[in-house]
């Protein structure tokens, strides 16, 4: 399959452009298939981006200078179409999202611009200009997902409805028709397990606060950072109803966690007759919930009952995801297949249509369960189809429809890269098989808001006919990003795409490799899975773009997150020496390397302190600001803090600590920063005295750090351009390589 090059001269549109079909006859009705309002207030909203006042900056006038139609499906397929009635550029599309998709790349590939989650490029012309040639994009995939399920605890657990509208415009933008909703999916137990006998204090006492909650909606733990409150439970029912209504207004599903089994360990107290397989505990420490035997007498009362109360507060979904026996649940003397067979019969009794979405991830989906359900009603979620080359799903799965999925970044790692080499060859042969069970596409980073190259890329996977040639593609990456031409922003983001977002499916973990500044100090190092050195010249090369192309929050964003990569990508060189100089007793030398790597430290916390996203104080204040008192308020901002440092009890920390890492303004700066110059203090204090280093309690340590109520900057400070040229000045004068060829 021959490559589709996609340079351009101008954004005129003409490398674009493919002629389109002629107009299908829809009928006599008048009657359009749907309402393309929605579509029209999510780009007012969008457009409110415009940061230049010159500009005509009203968002209603630049929507007025474009013709939305609303199109039936073809044979159910989704497509658009971008084309041109007199001068104006008129968007066909068979939904609001579909529209909005075809808006967004009317904007790349005919404008010239940018809007993604992390930075926006919206140096419009007064007036929009028609496309040379007419574009039509019809859908390779029907199902396109997004989130995961751990997206809530990791990105979003205390987050308004300001931040969903946003998401969930992006999202549209971007193509995707399908949803993970789990804001609010807690009050479904809540309500349906009192009809069970338990009181809502219980249930309380049960149900985790928002940021650890998604890992017991898998049924992997319980009973953290708990009670939640009552009036936290009313919030987030509140929220999700909002999300599915916009949703559900943009033609999308909102897609649900479906009842396959969790209840109270104590179910079989209350319930003498219930058979519940105790599930053990999840990562070394926490108790998970039991699971109720599927085949068993209360099994289909308590789906029922669920399926009820989800729809009373939520409506009806086509989509319901279930993973069933997650991450080390056992099936103790239950037989697997009857019991798939029975959580999809309940489902089928509350949504005769539902399609279960499960996740393809370890031992997921489970034999037993492909071999029992019907699988045309299922959507297995490829949570490792870029980790090894020799996969066959069709074969695996018995033919059982698949997305090929993504996830780019484990727990909210800050760190640039993604498998997108791979996602170009291997989405496109799997596509092509002559028995293909590929129907989807998975955007599923465990936290979000990242790699918006990537969120590019990968989405538009689902409009593409093909592979595209990778460097054409770049190059016109930077063209729509930063506003136009520029030899120094190619040469960078050649830089990047040859290193962190071309990394092979050889086994490895899906994700970069992060910086070791976050990590609990020790002088264990990671494998890369980059040339770093290569990565390294994309930082001058960006620092020398065309000041024209600077004045915008994309370009600022991509050199605040290069910069920060290339300092993170200094501890890999720095630590090794730090250890030797310590094994040779050299203390001069032991004391100029830490010196060097608290200094790293201190300058990667001022280059993200100039990015709103990049900085600890909003996600503690939005913990703060969901509670209803001074206690809750300790509470939920310790379930904030606890994720992304110890993650849990001791127990579980010694398991999953710093796994949520991410350097972000005022994590560096405190937490980390002190953590590593006690590292330091010790050993150099060992060398004076020619001891060994004392143990330290890390856990004790990091664990009061959580526990802690102090403030930090919520709002960014400082220039990137001149912090990031410091930068470049420091490392070229530090006594570590650099890069040969920069």
């Amino acid at each position: 399959m021959a490559a589709a090059g996609i340079s351009i001269s101008s954004f005129g549109g003409n490398s674009f452009g493919e002629e389109t079909n002629k107009k299908q006859n829809v009928g006599t009705s008048n009657q359009p298939p749907f309402d393309i309002t929605p579509t029209k207030r999510a780009i007012e909203r969008l457009l409110t981006q415009i940061e230049h006042s010159d500009q005509i900056t009203r968002d209603k006038q630049y929507v007025n200078q474009i013709d939305f139609e609303a199109r039936p499906t073809k044979d159910g397929a989704d497509y658009f179409e971008i084309g041109t009635r007199g001068n104006r550029p008129v968007i066909k599309g068979t939904s609001p999202a579909v529209l909005l998709a075809g808006f967004n790349w009317y904007l790349k590939y005919v404008v010239g611009a940018n809007i993604t989650w992390n930075g926006t490029q919206l140096n419009l012309p007064n007036k929009l200009p028609a496309p040379s040639q007419s574009i039509r994009k019809d859908a390779s995939v029907d199902n396109r997902f997004a989130l995961n399920d751990t997206t809530d605890g990791y990105t979003e657990p205390y987050e308004t409805w300001e931040y969903w509208e946003h998401e969930i415009d992006l999202l549209a933008l971007h193509g995707i028709n399908k949803v993970l909703v789990y804001p609010g999916q807690e009050a479904v137990y809540y309500h349906t397990l009192q009809e069970f006998g338990y009181s809502k204090t219980e249930l309380r006492n049960w149900i985790p606060n928002p940021a650890h909650q998604p890992w017991w909606l898998l049924q992997n733990m319980c009973c953290f950072a708990n009670p939640i409150s009552e009036e936290l439970i009313q919030k987030r029912i509140a929220l999700g109803q909002k999300i599915v209504k916009r949703l559900r207004k943009l033609g999308m599903t909102p897609v649900f966690p479906g009842y396959y089994g969790t209840v109270p360990r104590d179910f079989d107290e209350k319930h003498s007759d219930a058979h519940v397989i105790p599930q053990g505990t999840w990562a070394g420490g926490f108790e998970r919930p039991g699971w109720l035997d599927p085949t068993g007498k209360y099994f289909p009362e308590v789906a029922e009952t669920f399926y009820r109360h989800q729809s009373e507060l939520f409506g009806d979904s086509s989509m319901y995801k279930m993973d069933l026996l997650h991450e080390g649940g056992t099936a103790g003397d239950v037989d697997v297949r009857a019991a798939s067979k029975a959580v999809q019969n309940s489902l089928r009794d509350a949504h005769s249509d539902a399609t279960w979405a499960i996740l393809g991830w370890r031992d997921n989906p489970l034999p037993e369960t492909i071999e029992a359900v019907d699988t045309s009603k299922m959507l297995i979620l490829d949570g490792i189809s870029e980790m090894y080359s020799d996969l066959n799903r069709e074969e695996e799965w018995n033919g059982t429809p698949y997305a090929f999925g993504t996830i780019w970044n484990f727990g909210g790692n800050t760190t640039m890269g993604a498998n997108m080499a791979v996602w170009n060859d291997k989405f496109w042969r799997w596509h092509a098989k002559s028995n293909s069970a590929l129907s989807g596409i998975a955007m599923m980073p465990e936290a979000i808001d990242n790699n918006p190259v990537a969120f590019e890329f990968f989405t538009e996977l689902a409009w593409r006919d093909e592979p595209v040639d990778f460097d054409d593609w770049f190059e016109t990456w930077t063209r729509f990003r930063y506003g136009g031409m520029d030899e120094d922003a190619v040469t960078a983001w050649r830089a990047l795409a040859q290193t962190a977002y071309s990394m092979p499916d050889n086994g490895s973990r899906t994700m970069a490799q992060v910086g070791l500044y976050g990590s609990r100090p020790s002088f264990d190092t990671l494998s890369q899975r980059y040339n770093t050195a290569e990565f390294a010249c994309a930082l001058p090369a960006l620092l020398n773009v065309d000041r024209a192309l600077r004045d915008n929050s994309a370009y600022r964003y991509d050199l605040m997150d290069v910069t920060r990569q290339v300092l993170s990508n200094r501890s890999f060189d720095l630590l090794p020496r730090i250890e030797k100089a310590y094994n040779e007793q050299n203390i001069e030398q032991f004391r100029e390397y830490t010196d060097l790597w608290l200094r790293y430290i201190e300058l990667m916390d001022a280059v993200v302190s100039t990015h709103e996203q990049m900085l600890l104080g909003p996600w503690v204040e939005d913990a703060r600001s969901m509670a209803s008192s001074e206690e809750e308020a300790a509470r939920l901002e310790y379930d904030a803090r606890s994720l992304i440092t110890v993650w849990g009890n001791q127990d579980v920390a010694s398991v999953l600590h710093d796994y949520a890492k991410r350097e972000w303004a005022g994590l560096l700066s405190d937490f980390y920063y002190s953590r590593w110059q006690k590292f330091f203090d010790e050993r150099e204090a060992a060398l004076a005295e020619n001891r060994k280093p004392n143990e330290i309690d890390w856990y004790l340590l990091e664990n009061e750090w959580a526990r802690k109520q102090n403030d930090y900057a919520v709002e960014p400070t400082g220039d990137i351009y001149q912090i990031s040229q410091r930068v470049l000045e420091e490392i070229r004068d530090d006594p570590l390589p650099f890069g040969s060829d920069c």
